[in-house]
């Protein structure tokens, strides 16, 4: 009798159950880095997302231009990390920066 938290695998090799499991592992990965993409991040912060690093003055500036947008919370700024991601994409210095 085979209890019911057993899975047995016969005729199958370590690569093909390497085939099958890698897209579900994946989509596993992609669903937790899009739930750490929620972060809320610190101007401090956001700016060490750039490589090369920007000023704050340089994030203010591009706020105000409407390039990065930041949501303001009991007189405190931050910016989602989510959106600074995608919005770098757009500046053309620093595209494939963040590249995955």
């Amino acid at each position: 009798m085979i209890g019911g938290n057993q899975i047995l695998l016969n005729g199958i090799t370590p690569e093909q159950l390497a085939n099958l499991l890698r897209p579900m592992i994946r989509d596993e990965l992609r669903n937790i880095l899009a739930a750490q993409d929620e972060k809320l991040l610190s101007p401090a912060e956001t700016c060490k997302l750039f490589k090369p690093a920007i000023t704050k003055a340089t994030l203010t500036s591009w706020t105000k231009q409407g390039l990065i947008q930041d949501h303001r919370m009991g007189g405190r700024v931050f910016y989602l990390q989510s959106e600074v991601l995608e919005k770098t994409l757009k500046l053309s210095k620093y595209k494939g920066v963040f590249d995955r």
